[in-house]
């Protein structure tokens, strides 16, 4: 029997997103080399294992172990895989007579771990095997340009196998291996730059590639995998660190795709200031196509890591607070129209990283003076992500834990919060909020995108679908909010108590009122007109 049996563990990377709901393209590639070399191939995720053990697991001969949190974050449903759970699976393999099991991924590739398994695959997975199959030999390089478009194309149908299928599901494209700022090792933290000199997908095989997901019914996706979205097939790639962007290429893509599918959400992935402004026309031209073509919501996540000089130029960092500035005044210049899902349609996002060589305590002084200087400029940006740096490529020990933690809840008060209210102020309705967790006594939802927020409803409702939200309430980092409109004749008394200024004694007086004919019903019921006001946008009266 010859049978791949693919546990997907999770990746998060500085250019890709795969813990649920987002599917990287690693195991769509074994797929899809599966495929062409004739072999059967089953694929299961971590929690498929945490849920049931090998019982859900099916016989194979070949077990192969992805995974990689090199960016981790925060998760909603789930978390990436352990090295302890990954040694109980190959364990309870090696005791099934498996022949071969294998560990790959960004887990792999960087981390170099001591692991009971035949092979720790530096490369690519898919290519390894699919010489052990067809040749009697893996080896452990990387895929060809060939390759790379063939196994894209044919493991586009995995997607039907993932649990999250069709939705919440979205399908991580890669355009891009490598960085183009490998010329001169990139900045000090980031694992990018290690893929050597950068290759790029053609336009032609992601369109069919995300058409065949689509045929299927998967509607989502994001054109990720990429250290800046205005590199892709850029002009001078190899001669600078600030190639000029291809709106020729980005025109051909978005084109492609919109006239072969019907994608309910496109977005992209990372933004470099340094090329957007060194290419200003350029990148204008992009933006436009971005803003025409994908859809509201978007994000483009932009690496200033550090506002003090001193750590730029330590850490060979090719950007600067002004370029920052001025990038993110370019994105709103194009972006801040609110599109058909309430969200606006482009927003740019920050990335801050501390322990950096050369950090200080004053280096928290700089970086909050940058991103005040943003809010006071009513400039928007969708998120703030703020993390430690991580020894993947090399240790770093400039870390300042106490004053890492004041200026992440400062920012979290003073910026972020202040941030959400003006991006989706009260009474923005969210459309398509995917219901997906429910936790005490919130139920939590999010729209499917790049870094969606996270919305919580103050009452119980069914998962597993999708509402309308009208927003009611600002967090540091989430929101609250009702269905929209909302049913006041028959939500339940948590459900009336959860409206804007309503609270118990009022909440009391609707219920008992209903049910409520009209608005001047609903005005009788309360003291205050300040409040109706409030609520009527919100309620439907029936």
């Amino acid at each position: 029997m010859k049978r791949v049996l693919i546990i997907d563990g999770y990746v998060d990377e500085p250019s890709g997103l795969g813990v649920p709901p987002y599917l990287s393209p690693y195991p769509r590639m074994i797929w899809g080399a599966m495929l062409e070399s004739g072999v059967e191939c089953e694929y299961r995720t971590i929690d498929h294992w945490r849920r049931d053990g090998f019982a859900s697991l099916p016989d194979a001969s070949h077990l192969v172990l992805l995974g990689g949190a090199i960016v981790p974050g925060k998760y909603l449903r789930t978390m990436p895989a352990s090295m302890k759970e990954f040694a109980s699976i190959s364990g309870e393999f090696r005791k099934r007579s498996g022949k071969m099991s294998i560990l790959t991924g960004p887990v792999a590739r960087f981390l170099h771990p001591s692991l009971d398994v035949d092979h720790v695959l530096s490369r690519d997975a898919d290519a390894f095997l699919f010489d052990l199959f067809s040749k009697a030999a893996g080896e452990d390089r990387w895929r060809t340009q060939e390759e790379w478009e063939r196994w894209s194309e044919r493991g586009a149908a995995m997607v039907a196998k993932h649990p999250d299928f069709p939705n919440p599901l979205i399908a991580e494209i890669e355009l891009m291996r490598s960085c183009v700022r490998y010329v001169n090792g990139g900045c000090s933290f980031c694992t990018e730059t290690m893929y050597g000199i950068p290759k790029f997908r053609d336009e032609a095989s992601i369109v069919k590639e995300i058409a065949t997901m689509d045929s299927l019914g998967l509607k989502n996706f994001r054109l990720g995998m990429i250290s800046c979205t205005f590199t892709y097939k850029a002009t001078g790639v190899g001669e600078s660190e600030t190639p000029a962007p291809n709106p020729t290429a980005w025109k051909k893509l978005l084109e492609g795709i919109r006239s072969s599918s019907s994608p309910r959400v496109l977005h992209t992935d990372n933004a470099n200031p340094a090329v957007m402004m060194k290419n200003v026309e350029a990148t204008r031209e992009v933006l436009k196509l971005l803003v025409q073509h994908c859809t509201a919501g978007n994000v483009l996540s932009m690496g200033l890591e550090s506002a003090d000089p001193h750590v730029t130029k330590v850490n060979r960092l090719n950007t600067t607070p002004d370029e920052v500035r001025e990038a993110v005044r370019l994105v709103n210049e194009y972006g801040r129209e609110r599109g058909e899902n309430g969200m606006p349609k482009l927003l740019p996002g920050i990335n801050l990283i501390s322990g950096l060589d050369g950090e200080t305590k004053s280096t928290f002084d700089h970086n909050f003076r940058f991103l005040k200087s943003i809010l006071d400029e009513d400039l928007w940006v969708r998120r703030i992500n703020i993390r430690q740096a991580a020894a993947w490529r090399r240790e770093f020990d400039a870390y300042h834990p106490r004053e890492f933690r004041r200026f992440k809840e400062r920012v979290r008060e003073e910026i972020d919060r202040e941030m959400l209210k003006r991006t989706v102020p009260e009474g923005t309705v969210l459309r398509n909020v995917f219901m997906e967790l429910k936790m005490g006594g919130l139920n939590y939802g999010r729209q499917i995108g790049s870094y969606p927020i996270l919305v919580g409803v103050p009452y119980s409702t069914p998962l597993d679908r999708f509402v309308d939200l009208t927003v009611t309430g600002h967090g540091p980092r989430s929101l609250t909010g009702v269905e929209f409109p909302f049913p006041i004749n028959t939500a339940p008394f948590s459900a009336i108590k959860a409206l804007p200024g309503i609270g118990e004694k009022r909440a009391a007086r609707i219920f008992r009122a209903r049910p409520l004919e009209n608005e001047a019903a609903i005005r009788e019921c309360l003291d205050d007109p300040a409040v109706a006001d409030r609520i009527l946008p919100l309620v439907e009266v029936r």
